[in-house]
């Protein structure tokens, strides 16, 4: 314990178990919307967007997790109004958006001069980089998002179990999704500067699934979700550094042992 208590007085240490936690007791709550929704070829499309959004800012000289950062909720924005609010033609236009972002993103490779290495780093994320101004920011956003869902908390129950009905009550469906979108956009933007893009999952999807497994309602499904991302997220942050391992994935591999310990006990099969 005093082993641990020395590593945290690390303000570096410090900041990343904070922000890891914090990510995972609130971006967590988004993985619900994800699995509600089926919108599970949009994250993985806007992780694809990080991608071009960091290959733009190195090649007009900025960090590449500020590109990815800023063209990700951007993207989410634009997806929901190409989709016209609707979940079915955003998923249908996540094919577009991801071939088009991948497909930029190499063009600038190619033809920019953008070293490859720079850009693909965007995906493995480093947590100990966190400056106190990103932990600001994911904090902030955190309590955007819980806010969020306690403020429209009827309304985002009626869409997600039943957008055709939401609408003949009088519920904004359109609105309500957008809203959605463009926080899911800056949640995966967040979640790319804290454990990269490929270990978003661990903390936005995989939570929200093992709730999913035992919760009878959207309230009990947020708080389970919520929980299981800061099990993950904190179990895999003492794991690295314990055995010197890598944060981001070793948050991954908990959260992956937690979703198939649900899967175990869960009442549910499906």
């Amino acid at each position: 314990m005093s082993e641990l208590i020395e590593i945290l007085s690390i303000p570096v240490i410090r900041n990343a178990l904070i922000g890891m936690v914090f990510a995972g007791a609130t971006l967590s709550l988004l993985g619900v919307v994800v699995v509600s929704l089926h919108l599970q070829v949009m994250r993985f499309m806007l992780m694809h967007v990080g991608l071009l959004g960091a290959a733009a800012a190195i090649a007009l000289g900025a960090s590449a997790s500020a590109g990815a950062f800023a063209l990700v909720p951007v993207a989410s924005i634009l997806l929901g109004l190409f989709g016209k609010g609707r979940t079915t033609s955003a998923s249908a236009a996540g094919g577009l958006f991801m071939t088009g972002s991948l497909a930029g993103a190499f063009i600038l490779l190619a033809r920019a001069g953008v070293p490859a290495m720079d850009v693909f780093a965007v995906f493995a994320g480093n947590i100990l980089m966190l400056r106190s101004a990103d932990l600001v920011s994911v904090i902030v956003l955190g309590a955007i998002i819980v806010a969020a869902f306690v403020l429209f908390y009827r309304e985002i129950q009626l869409v997600l179990y039943d957008a055709e009905r939401a609408q003949a009550l009088g519920v904004p469906v359109r609105a309500v999704i957008l809203g959605l979108f463009l926080l899911l956009g800056a949640g995966i933007a967040a979640a790319l500067r804290l454990v990269g893009a490929l270990l978003v999952d661990a903390i936005i999807l995989l939570p929200a699934v093992g709730a999913l497994r035992f919760a009878r309602g959207l309230g009990s499904a947020l708080l389970l979700s919520s929980a299981f991302g800061v099990a993950g997220t904190s179990g895999g942050f003492l794991l690295a550094v314990y055995f010197d391992l890598p944060i981001g994935a070793s948050a991954a591999a908990v959260a992956s042992v937690l979703l198939g310990l649900t899967a175990l006990i869960s009442p549910r099969t499906g």
